[in-house]
């Protein structure tokens, strides 16, 4: 995915940045739930002038196979593009 900033505001001749944003990103319910509920896992920066950090929250979200950051990392990739 690629960040759109056409229309955002500028001031002066400076585009002006992003401080904070949070994405929701949703599976399917896996088999142990009881409900058909969607899977939710957050994923969360804000920059209070230390630096930008991802926060990642989650009830549950389930991973399958035997290399979990494979499933992780197009997540957290797509996330790092919408907050640069």
């Amino acid at each position: 995915m690629e960040i759109i900033t056409e229309g955002w505001p500028k001031s002066g001749e400076e585009q002006i940045l992003l401080e904070e944003i949070t994405c929701r990103y949703l599976q399917d319910a896996d088999c142990t739930e009881d409900q058909d509920e969607p899977q939710e896992i957050i994923l969360s920066s804000r920059d209070g002038g230390g630096g930008k950090f991802i926060n990642i929250s989650t009830k549950s979200w389930s991973i399958t196979g035997d290399n979990p950051e494979e499933e992780l990392l197009p997540l957290i990739n797509d996330f790092k593009k919408r907050m640069s």
